[in-house]
């Protein structure tokens, strides 16, 4: 299992994020957060979640952008990135690397 924890920023809703290999290119995926929004959208999935469709390689846009639209969820939420690097890891498509987005300021 692959477990990472998403701090968004300034909304301070943190995701806890859980992506277990289901086998045959399946994953099972949950989402532990206070935001509606990522809780309504991981919640809407169907389990598994078929991992090349959520990585945008089953030749249709990638499960999470699709179904973003018509809702609130911005383009640069940072828990849909930290939600996608797990199911990657998970079903071992990459390594586990921690990542970060820093403000410098000029």
């Amino acid at each position: 299992m692959t477990h990472v924890v998403v701090n968004p920023g300034v909304c301070g809703l943190t995701a806890d994020i859980k992506a277990e290999s289901a086998g045959m290119g399946e994953v099972n995926i949950s989402v532990d957060t206070k935001c509606k929004m990522i809780a309504d959208l991981v919640g809407a999935l169907e389990q598994p979640a078929d991992v090349f469709a959520i990585l945008g390689m089953s030749g249709g846009e990638p499960t999470f952008e699709e179904a973003r639209e018509g809702t609130r969820i911005h383009a640069a939420c940072p828990t849909i990135a930290g939600i996608v690097k797990a199911v990657e890891v998970a079903s071992q498509m990459a390594l586990p690397c921690d990542a970060s987005i820093t403000f410098v300021e000029d």
